[in-house]
């Protein structure tokens, strides 16, 4: 068990529950070994149930729902007008990089709590030096 928190992003939920993804198995990895804090927001909670609906249809965005519910000590962080904020701000900081809306807030986050390692398949989660697992820093 990890003794960190960690805060799962979309691409780890998807690579865990797409056995076609590329990450598939490394996600199944992690997921065999929980942190004892980990985290996500309603905003990567939505993205994620949206890439299913659209990518997967309906059953596959219900199972992702049903396995949130499932994961045990994780914490869904809410947000608020001040998150949007800190989110507009962080946007502005990384003009130029094409940073998603979800990826900024979830920089925002990661700040605000101390969360260093981020599950994920997105590297924009490094640029402020969190760790993204299972890709490296230089994908």
């Amino acid at each position: 068990m990890r003794a960190g928190p960690v805060f799962l992003d979309t691409g780890i939920f998807t690579a865990f529950l797409d056995r076609s993804d590329h990450y598939h198995f490394a996600a199944v990895r992690l997921f065999a070994d929980p942190p004892r804090r980990w985290y996500s927001s309603m905003v990567v909670v939505s993205e994620t149930y949206g890439w299913f609906l659209h990518r997967l249809g309906e059953e596959a965005a219900r199972t992702f729902r049903v396995t949130l519910a499932d994961l045990p000590r994780l914490r869904l962080l809410a947000v608020d007008a001040a998150h949007h904020g800190a989110v507009c701000r962080k946007l502005d900081q990384f003009r130029g990089h094409k940073l998603t809306y979800v990826d900024a807030s979830s920089l925002v986050l990661l700040q605000a709590r101390g969360i260093n390692e981020v599950w994920g398949t997105d590297a924009d989660l490094g640029l402020e030096g969190a760790r993204v697992f299972p890709i490296g820093p230089s994908e």
